[in-house]
């Protein structure tokens, strides 16, 4: 095993490190810290906004940029830096269009480069997302949103965003991609954006050996940068095809998942 200290773990934030409505376990909290202390480096790969990691920087620390918005943002939490920020093409706002008029009923969310969300269709899965991450917002119409897009949240049933995921496949943008992010999310990036490309870019940042790292996460925006990783591993909670792609499975993720990662990496390097 390679030393702790050239080993860069990466975790994926909602049902990998903690549960919205619960939090992260005591010893995801605990191991964290002592894997930094030994000299590991760990941060976060996930879907979630700035604001929304913030919130629970104050359980954790961060020793390495934070991918962020699957892959949209490399952001340095410690020197409060981006170092990559991607944003969406003019074609967006034509799909956004498209979309709007054949699902009326699902729930729109933007988030721009200034980090402010803008609520553009609410329904009860966005009042979900805002409430559980505790998220600010602004209710606008598209026309009045002058910021750059990095993102476009889509929220509803599953059923529904299995049915626009479908739709989508139909669009003819080659500069836009389409990602299910949770069993009720999908969202519309830049074309090759994912946390999978966020990874290559955070290695060269931080010139570290991609063979140097781990990921862990649990859902299927999570399987580039598990492909990507050098050493893939998923929660037990993960659905049964993202366990197929992993070389580990840990203890699911409130049994502290991350937590038991973290104990076998620092076990291996130190016997």
């Amino acid at each position: 095993m390679k030393n702790i200290k050239d080993i860069l773990v990466l975790s994926d934030v909602d049902n990998t490190l903690l549960v919205a409505d619960k939090g992260i376990p005591e010893y995801n909290i605990r191991m964290i810290k002592e894997f930094q202390e030994l000299g590991g480096n760990f941060t976060i790969a996930t879907g979630r906004s700035l604001e929304s990691v913030s919130r629970f920087l104050d359980r954790i620390e961060l020793s390495a940029p934070a991918i962020i918005y699957n892959g949209g943002v490399i952001y340095d939490f410690k020197n409060k830096m981006y170092i990559i920020k991607e944003t969406l093409p003019e074609n967006a706002k034509i799909a956004l269009d498209i979309i709007r008029r054949e699902f009326p009923d699902v729930g729109i969310e933007i988030m721009c480069d200034n980090n402010r969300l803008y609520m553009i269709r609410e329904n009860a899965y966005t009042f979900k997302h805002v409430e559980d991450e505790r998220l600010s917002y602004v209710s606008a119409d598209i026309s009045g949103i002058k910021n750059n897009w990095i993102r476009v949240l889509f929220a509803d049933r599953n059923s529904r965003l299995l049915e626009l995921q479908e739709f989508c496949r139909t669009l003819p943008f080659d500069d836009i991609e389409f990602i299910m992010t949770g069993t009720v999310y999908f969202e519309m990036v830049p074309k090759g954006v994912s946390k999978g490309s966020g990874l290559r870019k955070l290695c060269d940042a931080m010139n570290i050996d991609i063979k140097d790292t781990v990921a862990v996460g649990d859902y299927y925006n999570d399987i580039e940068i598990l492909q990507t990783a050098g050493l893939s591993v998923c929660v037990d909670n993960a659905p049964q095809d993202i366990k197929n792609i992993c070389h580990a499975v840990v203890p699911k993720c409130m049994d502290g998942g991350v937590g038991h990662l973290l104990a076998q990496i620092i076990k291996s390097s130190t016997t």
